[in-house]
């Protein structure tokens, strides 16, 4: 039986047992380590060419100079287009239902509480995240992220086709649109775990994740204008349309190029699958097929960094749904926006999110690779500014009206750049802390954001009745007082570290996973060789 540290007790750096600290990001690193024997080496030198040969063969492109690279490339494309699902219905809504206050619209006769419930459709949808979590550790990752594009689809094509029969038709579209977000999420989190060594996990994130903000910037002004052009395909269904066809483009791309790991990935070289796997071989994370595995759900409940992340990933979302789902809502209503104009000056919000989230993370690995900061200390760091910003910002907002609208939006945007520093937050903190069992922790924590989302959607309808500022300001000011409070709390008892109870059960030294890339064994053959027979020269010659 392994030792099993008493609970609430942190891995010290001596037992960490994680990999060696990375020269680079995205690319293939090497470690110096004991040289092959000098016997047979005709033999050895003869199998590493050969072996060089077949790496040469599968060698990544310039563009992309390593395949996770690529892999994190094409899962950002899968988040771009489930942002842009998610995000048509925000600026699609202001042309789809009839607008009583500014005289302009659609067809459809929604009421404000109708609009909440399409709207809260999604996040009912994501519960389902809490069996697909439970799962994501052990189904292949590929086909979980093929089944969320697939989703995506279906839902983008009901709506425009069946929302005028029947209300609850764009309800059961979002719903798909939803668990689209419950299988995509849990499948990533695991597939990083998997395919990304530990020192380039924030940055993978980042990268990846990205792909929300991308997706949203691309819908919001997109939208707004198909909104106004009543020839292509009446308007508003060409929304959901063009959204249809990214994701089957994505798909199709992903079949072919995506996979659960790197030994499954058919482009990828030797020496890459080999550093890869040698750099999370200590992680414990384990095969998906092996059921003798117990997941340790007891020292989990009891786990204060695991709620932490959970409690802080709550309040970081809470304010984003109002950012993202209500935007165009509130700057039409209160800062008077037409469509075209409303969609564009709503994606300035998140342009600032994408290059905020973007820059920190590649910080934060900066930081912890060259600098050698402490995981924990640069998470806790990033997060208590980001929730101390996020939360002013938003506070701020409702000060401004119509006449000084560019203050407003400006608040907005410093509210996006302080919310982009959770990435290397508790977004990183929560794959770090036990990447064995990601897909299980990221279940469990969207599964409580969809029900607070739910809420967040239901309430913030409810108290918007007419549209006035002062709706709107009590709106703000609640969500500015839930971001406010991971300040507190993961301050206290958040952790980037990796718990006892996610620990391998064994202690095995990377080191000892590792072997010398090809160009060094074979150069250092080379000078083995040549030192070899320089003795045996030398020996003849004081002989003679």
């Amino acid at each position: 039986m392994p030792h099993t540290p008493p609970p609430n007790k942190k891995l010290s750096r001596a037992t960490s047992l994680d990999s060696p600290p990375e020269k680079t990001i995205f690319r293939i690193d090497t470690v110096d380590l004991d040289l092959p024997s000098t016997t047979n080496t005709s033999s050895s030198t003869a199998a590493i060419d050969e072996q060089s040969q077949d790496d040469e063969h599968s060698a990544p492109s310039v563009l992309f100079p390593s395949m996770r690279l690529m892999l994190a490339a094409m899962l950002c494309c899968c988040f771009i287009t489930l942002s842009i699902s998610s995000s048509n219905l925000a600026v699609a809504l202001i042309c789809m239902t009839s607008c009583p206050v500014h005289g302009y619209g659609g067809t459809l006769e929604w009421q404000s509480q109708q609009e909440g419930l399409v709207l809260a459709a999604q996040n009912a949808g994501s519960l389902v995240m809490i069996v697909t979590g439970m799962w994501a550790d052990r189904l292949n990752g590929k086909w979980m992220v093929f089944v969320g594009l697939f989703l995506c689809c279906i839902g983008n094509l009901m709506l425009p086709l069946l929302a005028s029969e029947s209300f609850w038709f764009a309800v059961l579209a979002r719903v798909s649109i939803g668990a689209s977000d419950a299988c995509l999420m849990p499948a990533v989190n695991s597939l990083i775990t998997r395919w990304f060594p530990q020192a380039e996990r924030p940055a993978a994130i980042g990268l990846i994740s990205g792909g929300r903000q991308i997706g949203t910037l691309f819908i919001l002004p997109t939208a707004g204008y198909l909104c106004t052009r009543k020839d292509i395909l009446d308007g508003w269904p060409a929304i959901f349309y063009l959204s249809a066809t990214i994701s089957v483009l994505v798909t199709v791309f992903w079949i072919p190029f995506g996979a659960d790991k790197p030994a499954k990935q058919m482009c990828i070289s030797s020496r890459e699958k080999e550093f890869i796997e040698t750099r999370i071989a200590c992680e414990s994370i384990g095969k998906r097929t092996d059921r003798t595995r117990r997941v340790p759900y007891g020292a989990m409940f009891r786990s204060k960094p695991l709620w932490a992340c959970i409690f802080a990933l709550i309040c970081h979302e809470y304010p984003l749904v109002i950012m993202l789902q209500f935007l165009p809502n509130y700057m039409r209503d209160v800062l008077e926006f037409a469509p075209t104009k409303n969609g564009i000056i709503a994606a300035l919000p998140i342009l600032c999110l994408f290059l905020s989230k973007t820059f920190s993370s590649s910080l934060s690995s900066y930081l912890t690779t060259k600098l050698n900061f402490d995981k924990t200390f640069v998470c806790k760091c990033f997060n208590a500014v980001a929730s101390a910003g996020l939360a002013i910002c938003i506070f701020l907002v409702p000060y401004f009206n119509k006449e000084s609208a560019f203050l407003a939006v400006f608040c907005l945007c410093g509210a996006m750049i302080f919310a982009g520093l959770h990435t290397p937050g508790v977004i990183t903190a929560m794959v770090q802390i036990a990447p064995a069992f990601s897909g299980i922790i990221t279940g469990w924590s969207f599964f409580a954001v969809a029900w607070f989302s739910i809420g967040n959607k239901i309430l913030t309808k409810y108290i918007v009745q007419s549209g006035s500022v002062a709706e709107w300001g009590m709106v703000f000011r609640v969500s500015a007082l839930v971001a406010a409070l991971p300040v507190v709390v993961f301050t206290a008892w958040g952790s980037a570290d990796r718990e006892w109870w996610a620990a391998p059960s064994s202690k095995c030294s990377v080191a000892s996973f590792h072997r010398p890339s090809i160009r060094d064994r074979s150069r250092e053959m080379s000078r083995a060789t040549s030192s070899t027979s320089l003795g045996q020269q030398s020996r003849v010659s004081s002989t003679r």
